[in-house]
Formats: C-alpha cells, sequence, structure tokens
C-alpha cells in the first residue's frame, strides 16, 4: 500500500525556531562587544575623570547634557571581555547559520513506498528484496526505526523517524516495511529490538 511521508511541520518550525534564535542570541553578543560595551566604557572614563577631579556634583548634569543615565556603569569592560563577546557572538552565528542550512536541505525530503520499494530521505531506492533487517530498539521512546538493507554487497541503513516525518504516514511506511520482510524471510526475529 503506497505512503508518503512528508517533513512534519513540528519539525520543520521546531529546527527553524532554534536557527534563529541561535543567530539571534549571536547577535546580541555582537552587539554588546561592538555597540553597548564600548559606550559603556565612555560612560565609566567620563564619570571616573568626575570623581578623580572631584567633580562629583557636576556629574547628574554631565549626564543628562550626553544623553546618559546617571547611575555610573557597574564595571569598565577590558578588551579579553569584548574579544569574548566576539568569538562567543560570532560561534552562534556560525552555528545558526549551519541549523538553518540544515533545515534547508531537510524541508522537502520525503520517505516514500510503492508496491516494490521504499524511497528513502536522501532519495535511494531501497526495494523490498533487498530489506535485511528492522532495528526497533528507539521505536517505542523515540519513534525511530533503523532499517537496514543490502543492494549488490553494499550494506546500508536509514532511518523512519515519525516525528521529524508526518507520524501516520510513517507508520504505514514502516508496518508496509514489516509486512514484506516477515513475507520474503519468513523470521520475525528480522524485525527486533537491536
Amino acid at each position: 500500500m503506497p505512503a508518503e511521508a512528508h517533513i512534519s511541520t513540528t519539525w520543520k518550525r521546531q529546527k527553524l525556531l532554534v536557527g534563529i534564535f541561535v543567530i539571534a542570541f549571536g547577535c546580541w553578543f555582537l552587539f554588546d562587544g561592538f555597540i553597548t560595551w564600548p559606550k559603556s566604557n565612555v560612560r565609566w572614563d567620563a564619570y571616573e575623570k568626575h570623581k578623580v577631579e572631584e567633580r562629583l556634583t557636576e556629574w547628574p548634569d554631565y549626564a543628562a547634557a550626553q544623553g546618559w543615565v546617571e547611575e555610573p556603569p557597574h564595571k569598565r569592560y577590558e578588551r579579553k571581555d569584548m574579544i569574548g563577546q566576539f568569538v562567543c557572538g560570532s560561534v552562534l552565528c556560525v552555528l545558526g547559520g549551519i541549523v538553518l542550512i540544515y533545515w534547508f536541505t531537510q524541508i522537502r525530503r520525503t520517505v516514500r513506498t510503492d508496491g516494490e520499494a521504499v524511497y528513502t530521505a536522501a532519495g535511494t531506492r531501497v526495494p523490498f528484496s533487498a530489506i535485511t533487517g528492522i532495528g526497533l530498539k528507539q521505536w517505542d521512546s523515540k519513534g525511530i526505526a533503523r532499517i537496514r538493507y543490502e543492494i549488490d554487497g553494499r550494506r546500508g541503513e536509514f532511518v523512519v523517524d515519525d516525528y521529524k516525518f508526518d507520524t501516520e504516514p510513517s507508520r504505514t511506511i514502516l508496518s508496509e516495511i514489516k509486512e514484506k520482510l516477515v513475507a520474503k524471510t519468513g523470521d520475525t526475529d528480522a524485525v527486533k529490538p537491536a
């Protein structure tokens, strides 16, 4: 019975939001390192100058004239602090970009069957006759089944994941694979939690 499982809406949204969130967090680090902290240091230096020159009574007026809040910064940010912000921000932006690239490469994938084969998410055609086993160790807890196959002496494995892909079609595909494997081998041990 042919079935087709597309990437689930929940998975698409979740991975997209993770990528955007990580990039946004990285931009926040970069913004602090490039803009917020240097401006804070200018305020700190001006406050310290007023303090050394014993002109703290003039500070509120000076701060207001600069458009600053009256309260001085809590600390002066050192170069190493800013470098840390640049490194963290850059790493987070790169990681977020990787997540978004991965998301973009996955969103149009499908797992499907026809009367004779399974087409994996990578597009590989695996005839039912080439399937050698099904690992269900993670099926009950995570909805992940590992399908093992051998084509022309080359062994491979693909995953049927009922979270990443639409749940009902994924379960239909797994049921069909189980039926074909048991019919081919007559051995229910080929379908085991391995």
